[in-house]
């Protein structure tokens, strides 16, 4: 039995690789066709496979199930225990295991809510499908497919699974390799999990082959999330990875040195007599002190202090930082309708120089019109449809429209064919009853290379057959001999007729409108078959004409642009990002759009060569004219998914930081996943399009709910502002822990004390670190932070600016200095400067004075360039002053309520106190705009500790 199942296994993993591989060869030789796929399946074609639970049981075990294995996030505990295998040598002293406590809740924290709010994958496994199983339909869970099924699509569905194509007419999937429908017929009878069933009718099924992770689909995103990007291009670092190594360093080249240097006077001092206990007397004398004294003695305090001061100033509270930001800013970016999908994507935007976009959708609205109406030499207004167009013409039009247009009004498969399905129905009151009273023969899918679809139709009533052809309008008069004049009449379409439809054709062009003709002829029954060639999508049927045909009328579509796009764009390029545009239409329509949209700034008369390219024309370009033309491009026409691909690539060869808009139905996904930032375009209310699929938001790093382009600038914004955010808190969290370290290792050098024992240090980690976070996050990016971004290039090396800019390293140097001295004073001058005697006082003096310095430096930190003044914008910043007046008044109830139990060495504060606390505090301000003066020079190249 088991080697019967082996031996099945190995043959359904020959059939997954022909799917895979779209092997048609190997198909009918090596499987003997789709009914040998069936045979060794043990599927019915007719009947589905046995609707047996066991044996459906069996085959999952078989063949795999249909569901996707999402792996488990990694949970709270196993975060926690990481860093805690780190320190565990610390637990033995109680202060020193509340340092690390702290310092484990943030690392594990700063892991864990990435995660848990990273958003969740659409999954397919939840949707519900129709298959056929021992002769009946049923609708089932897509998780519940196995392989073999026959399943039954119609359009709207999504392939569930990878399979082969075995019944229907007309049957169109977009697969999001290519930018028009696939036609899936015998030819190509292959289909692939996550397409999109565009059109279809005649009970169109496919056959199951694989499932689970062994889905193409599935491969392509696990090897897109494994390998990357290009080997070859120099990746951005994460702002993670940069945070992680400042920690490192700060830990292994500061901290941990100060402890040790500290720990080590203090024992220098304890055994030469120097250190004396709370009554003055020497704590150590040699030949008297026992192992109990030695305990006992203060040393251990100091020794207690020291690492509880290294651990705390260690930055981890930077990892807490991130995700509260990125946290907080996501929320916001949702109301502005974009949705982040990777945490690399906002880090990636404030350094984009090149923006690579869709048309359709994107720029345009997307909402398409038909707006002339040309029959014969004649271009007629609405009130004339009725009057001047004679009834036989009409009739003919309605069978060119209904038969050859897929889809309906309210769902079909392009906007193209919709605008021209609603103008018919509503405009020309076509009747859509016409395709009871005929019989399809044989359909020529929409071929985005060829420009053009076919249907050769049979009338029931008379049992004519007649070729229906639809599609570019250069393309379709080529294939005309004459044309039907407004009455009804043929005419010939001599050379002078010509040059006059294409001169009507060019007319609508440069009205920016989309030129669609219609055709049609006889088809003499008893012409031999070898009379018509051209398209077919099936050799046992009859083929569609191609030639001779007769011009029946022209239609001009508009896609018009958004009425705010030109502003948008020269946002972009005012932030010194290049917007360049990826279009299927001709040069006319290109041009158009593009100058519309303010892409292309010059007229006609004043285009420089190569600012517009054809996608072809871009390809057959050696490698090295490409690196040359590339940036001056503005507009790629009649460009290919490979085309864009393409494009990207040489841009990021060129050095750039590419995003690319755009949506992987429309032959977008290649681009989007080669380029740095990939951007998928939602879709707009009133559009009629179903939204984003699978596939787009899989390979995605940003998410435009509304398809708005407009939104591309405010998510340049959000992300400068995450990116700011982080480095204010940056520079807030290093003055304070590089102000506590040399508080401690000055105070301990030169007075063999210390101001801020373990329990100060702790409270000021946990309090001012916590809400100092949440008080930044909420900052919102300055129209000075927008002006000063700078995009980066990779052919000229630049490297991404240092997470702790010179100007920030100036501003914490001088912060620092102050908050020393601040402290100093008070330890040693209190009694004279301010007349404090009692210890305990000075004591809770000193502390409360640097926590309140800390505070009020929330406001230097606001501004990281060289804004003088710490209240601008102040007033539109509610959230932050109410995390500051939190925050005091937390602090209050510590000192007062709290701090004063312990009364050997702390007390409780007067109004006079609070007073001197508040005073060295609110100096801090003018000591940041005494600082700002001083002049530091920038370094691009610089990198940060």
């Amino acid at each position: 039995m088991d080697a019967v199942m082996s031996n099945k296994q190995i043959k359904h993993k020959k059939i997954m690789n022909v799917v895979k591989e779209k092997d048609l060869e190997g198909l009918n030789k090596r499987l003997k066709g789709i009914k040998g796929v069936a045979k060794t399946l043990e599927t019915d074609i007719n009947n589905g496979i046995d609707d047996d639970e066991k044996k459906i049981a069996q085959r999952r075990k078989n063949f795999g199930s249909n569901a996707y294995k999402k792996p488990p996030p990694e949970g709270f505990l196993r975060t926690t225990w990481r860093p805690l295998q780190e320190f565990a040598i610390l637990n033995k002293l109680m202060n020193i295991l509340a340092a690390l406590i702290l310092f484990l809740a943030a690392t594990a924290v700063g892991s864990y809510v990435p995660s848990a709010h990273k958003p969740k994958e659409v999954m397919m496994d939840g949707d519900k499908i129709e298959v056929l199983r021992s002769a009946r339909r049923r609708k089932i869970s897509t998780s519940e497919i196995v392989v073999g099924d026959v399943v039954c699509l119609k359009m709207g569905d999504k392939v569930p699974a990878d399979g082969l194509f075995l019944k229907g007419d007309n049957l169109q999937v977009e697969d999001g390799e290519s930018a028009d429908a696939v036609q899936v017929n015998e030819q190509n009878p292959f289909l692939f999990s996550g397409s999109q069933v565009v059109d279809g009718y005649g009970g169109c099924q496919m056959m199951v082959t694989t499932v689970g992770m062994k889905k193409k689909w599935c491969e392509i995103m696990s090897q897109h999330s494994h390998d990357g990007k290009s080997d070859e291009e120099e990746e951005i670092p994460t702002v993670e990875n940069r945070v992680n190594q400042l920690i490192r360093s700060i830990r292994n080249k500061l901290a941990l040195p100060v402890a040790l240097i500290g720990s080590a006077v203090v024992l220098v001092r304890y055994f030469t007599g120097t250190t004396k206990d709370i009554d003055g007397n020497q704590e150590f004398i040699d030949g008297h002190t026992t192992h109990g004294d030695f305990f006992g003695s203060s040393v251990l305090k100091f020794v207690a202090a020291a690492f509880v001061t290294v651990v705390v100033a260690i930055p981890e509270s930077l990892r807490l930082c991130m995700p509260l930001t990125v946290f907080y800013s996501k929320k916001r970016m949702m109301a502005d309708m974009e949705m982040v999908s990777d945490l690399s994507g906002w880090e990636k935007m404030p350094f984009v120089t090149t923006i690579c976009t869709d048309k359709t959708g994107t720029l345009s609205m997307n909402q398409m019109k038909v707006e002339k109406f040309s029959v014969g030499k004649y271009s007629l207004v609405k009130e004339a449809y009725f009057s001047n167009v004679s009834d036989s013409l009409k009739n003919l039009l309605e069978e060119g429209i209904t038969l050859n247009t897929s889809g309906s009004v309210r769902k079909s498969t392009t906007p193209t064919d919709k605008a021209i399905l609603s103008w018919a129905v509503h405009d020309l009151e076509m009747d859509m009853g016409v395709k009871s009273t005929c019989k399809v023969v044989n359909l020529a899918a929409f071929d985005s290379q060829k420009k053009r679809s076919g249907v050769l139709m049979e009338r029931e009533v008379d049992k004519t057959v007649h070729v229906h052809w639809k599609g570019e309008a250069e393309v379709i008069l080529e294939m005309c001999s004459s044309y039907y004049d407004i009455s009804g009449t043929s005419k010939d379409l001599d050379a002078e007729q010509k040059a006059e439809f294409q001169r009507i054709i060019q007319v609508m062009k440069e009205s920016s409108l989309q030129c669609i003709a219609f055709a049609y002829n006889n088809i003499i029954k008893d012409e031999p078959a070898d009379a018509t060639t051209g398209d077919q999508t099936d050799g046992s049927r009859q083929t569609l004409k191609e030639d001779g045909l007769v011009l029946l009328a022209l239609v001009g579509i508009n896609d018009p642009s958004l009425p705010q796009m030109k502003s948008v764009v020269e946002d972009c390029q005012k932030a010194g990002i290049d917007v360049k545009m990826f279009t299927g239409n001709d040069v006319s329509m290109a041009k158009d759009i593009a100058r519309g949209c303010g892409i292309l700034t010059g007229t006609p008369n004043q285009e420089e060569e190569g600012e517009v390219i054809k996608g072809e024309q871009f390809r057959v370009y050696s490698p090295n004219e490409r690196n040359e033309k590339v940036d001056k491009i503005r507009v790629m026409e009649n460009s290919s998914p490979d085309d864009r691909l393409l494009m990207v690539k040489t841009l990021k060869k060129q050095g750039h930081i590419v995003a690319v808009c755009g949506n992987a139905t429309n032959g977008d996904a290649w681009a989007m996943i080669e380029a740095d930032v990939g951007i998928s375009m939602g879709i707009r209310e009133g559009t009629g399009a179903g939204g984003i699929g699978v596939s787009s938001k899989k390979i995605s790093d940003i998410v435009i709910l509304d398809g708005n382009f407009a939104s591309v600038p405010k998510v340049v914004r959000s992300s400068i502002g995450i990116y700011n955010n982080i480095q204010k808190f940056i520079q807030f969290q290093l003055t304070l822990n590089l102000a506590t370290l040399a508080v401690f290792f000055i105070s301990v050098v030169s007075a063999g004390e210390i101001p801020l024992n373990s329990s100060h240090v702790l409270w000021l980690n946990l309090i001012i670190n916590t809400l100092a976070a949440l008080a930044l996050a909420t900052e919102k990016p300055t129209e000075e932070q927008i002006r000063n971004r700078r995009p980066l290039n990779r052919g000229r090396k630049e490297k991404v600016p240092p997470l702790i800019s010179m100007i920030m390293w100036r501003n914490i140097l001088g912060q620092v200095v102050y908050q020393i001295a601040v402290v100093l004073v008070l330890l040693f001058e209190a009694d004279s400067i301010f007349g404090i005697e009692y210890v305990t006082v000075r004591n809770s003096l000193i502390f409360n004075a640097f926590m309140l310095c800390q505070v009020f430096n929330e406001f230097n930190a606001r501004n990281l360039e060289n804004i003088k003044s710490v209240f601008k914008g102040i007033h539109r910043d509610i959230p932050f002053l109410l995390v500051i007046a939190v925050t005091i008044c937390v602090q209050m109830v510590f000192v007062e309520f709290l701090l004063y139990r312990d009364r050997d060495y702390f007390e409780r504060l007067e109004l006079r106190d609070w007073s001197i606390c508040f005073g060295f505090a609110v100096i801090s301000w003018p000591i940041d705009w005494i600082v700002k003066y001083i002049p530091v020079r920038e370094k691009s190249d610089v990198d940060e500790a």
